[in-house]
């Protein structure tokens, strides 16, 4: 197993190819968002491991039957990827495969694997432009503006925390990506941005404040969001698990259109 420099991380580009084109992969493969690549060659990879930083979570590409890859991959989990894991103060290893037939119960047979659950996948390239009003007493700011930048709002590292999260920098999400934060009395209360970034796409990421869940906050940045990306060019991209309802129903209110659907499992390191 070899792990591959960022530099390197287009030689598995083409591993993408026959599956569905996760923006959590790509984007990482293009250097548009932080992550790891481990895969079985140096210099022409057949198959890889990717680790989204954003999503603390991997993603397997490439030949799903390739001996060399998979015999050494769990050995590998527990050497290399387990200690870095619990560095970062993570304990749990989640998982994917880009297409179905990656077998996991095969890969990690010594693993006690946890019970799969669906991810739903939603895309808009043909959103309308417009926006839903922002409820109550709250309003919204670009987090591109000067006034973003210069106001010293309250919890405001709420923003900044998710942004870290998913951008090696928050510079490159400035460049890169479009986002809004909601105010409510000089505090920020929620927040939608661009998570990941292809060339042709840009992900979605979504948070408010429990008690304003909803509310119609989390509906009016996303639509702002949206608006922005794909007025600029890109197809949206929109994620999440079958069990958030929240998230479910504002992809369908903005007009998105399922496309795919696809499972995770994991295990405790």
């Amino acid at each position: 197993m070899f792990e591959l420099s960022r530099s390197e991380f287009y030689k598995a580009i083409p591993l993408l190819e026959n599956g569905h084109p996760h923006p959590e992969v790509q984007s990482i493969l293009e250097n548009n968002n932080p992550g790891w690549v481990f895969s079985d060659r140096a210099d022409i990879p057949e198959a890889a491991l990717v680790w989204s930083k954003g999503m603390k979570g991997h993603y397997l590409i490439g030949d799903e039957t390739n001996e060399a890859f998979f015999s050494k991959l769990d050995e590998f989990v527990t050497t290399i990827i387990a200690p870095r894991m619990n560095e970062l103060g993570i304990n749990y290893f989640e998982v994917s495969g880009h297409n179905k037939k990656w077998d996991l119960n095969s890969l990690f047979a010594s693993r006690k694997l946890q019970q799969p659950w669906d991810q739903i996948v939603y895309e808009s390239s043909g959103f309308e432009a417009h926006t839903m009003n922002a409820p109550g007493n709250f309003r919204t700011v670009n987090l591109r503006s000067q006034e973003w930048k210069m106001f010293d709002y309250d919890n405001k590292g709420f923003v900044y925390d998710h942004i870290n999260q998913f951008w090696e920098t928050e510079e490159d999400f400035y460049e890169k990506g479009y986002g809004y934060a909601a105010i409510g009395n000089s505090e920020v209360v929620g927040v939608c941005y661009s998570s990941f970034v292809t060339k042709e796409r840009h992900a979605v990421g979504i948070e408010t404040l429990p008690q304003l869940h909803q509310k119609g906050v989390g509906s009016n940045l996303a639509s702002l969001v949206v608006n922005d990306i794909v007025q600029n060019g890109y197809t949206c991209y929109w994620d999440c698990s079958r069990s958030n309802e929240a998230s479910n129903k504002i992809a369908l209110r903005l007009g998105f259109k399922q496309i795919h659907q696809y499972q995770c499992s994991g295990f405790s390191l």
